[in-house]
């Protein structure tokens, strides 16, 4: 009989770790904060992405070391020094040969948001070129939905927590806005700034995966182990429950 795909996996992670042993090295995972994916609280860093990295790690038997800096700074550090990660990364096309890739670790989510009580919901992108939409000026959500064509109205605004405020369920309320777009994870977050607690989530319509890009001279047989240690986190559902921990609509 064939072992099913969850005990095959489980069992190439306990014959990499047999045949390897626990590596005397260390590995540095080096990040930037970034809201819930990685970000200190009471000095300490917590966050999705930074449990997934040290479960896989773990499950890896590979020693971990994490460290906080600018985004580039750790970009750099990950193409300087050897036994070197950093998290959460973009694999963009001019990136693909500067690392080796593990992953996707997360997905980073851009959503609309309204106030509760809006009657005429849009369903998708398109809808939003005939509202008003609240949007963080220079953000990169704002540059996305320029290019698809929505510009009616578009409120940009130099603090994404102004933008909560702002919501109106009576589109012809003056001075409001009807959709704010913002980060999936992030906006339950910067709404409570402001003691903005009536808005919900109306759809999602971007999704980027991130990854662990570790320096491209890390052993093969490292990366091997981290990638196995997080496809078994997947098949057994541990990984879903520290996604699912973090999600503003599951809390």
């Amino acid at each position: 009989m064939n072992p099913s795909p969850s005990l095959r996996i489980s069992l190439a992670v306990a014959a990499l770790v047999a045949t390897t042993g626990t590596w005397g090295q260390t590995v540095r995972f080096v990040t930037e904060e970034s809201y819930p994916f990685q970000y200190m609280e009471d000095k300490q860093l917590k966050g999705m992405a930074v449990e997934v990295v040290s479960e896989i790690a773990k499950r890896a038997n590979i020693k971990a070391e994490h460290e906080v800096m600018s985004w580039k700074d750790a970009y750099e550090r990950a193409q300087r020094d050897r036994s070197t990660c950093v998290y959460s990364t973009a694999r963009l096309e001019n990136r693909e040969r500067l690392f080796k890739w593990v992953g996707p670790l997360v997905d980073n989510r851009w959503a609309a948001f309204g106030k509760k009580g809006m009657k005429q919901k849009p369903a998708n992108l398109g809808d939003l070129r005939y509202v008003r939409v609240g949007v963080l000026d220079g953000d990169a959500k704002a540059t996305y939905l320029m290019d698809n064509g929505i510009a009616y109205a578009l409120n940009r605004v130099p603090d994404d927590a102004l933008n909560p405020p702002l919501l109106s369920a009576d589109k012809n309320e003056p001075g409001k806005i009807d959709i704010w777009v913002t980060g999936y994870y992030s906006a339950m977050k910067i709404a409570a700034k402001t003691n903005t607690t009536d808005i919900e989530h109306i759809f999602t319509f971007e999704k980027s995966p991130n990854y662990l890009a570790c320096n491209s001279y890390m052993k093969d047989e490292q990366i091997q182990r981290l990638s196995a240690a997080l496809a078994a986190m997947k098949n057994d559902g541990s990984y879903q429950k520290i996604v699912d921990k973090f999600d503003p609509l599951k809390k």
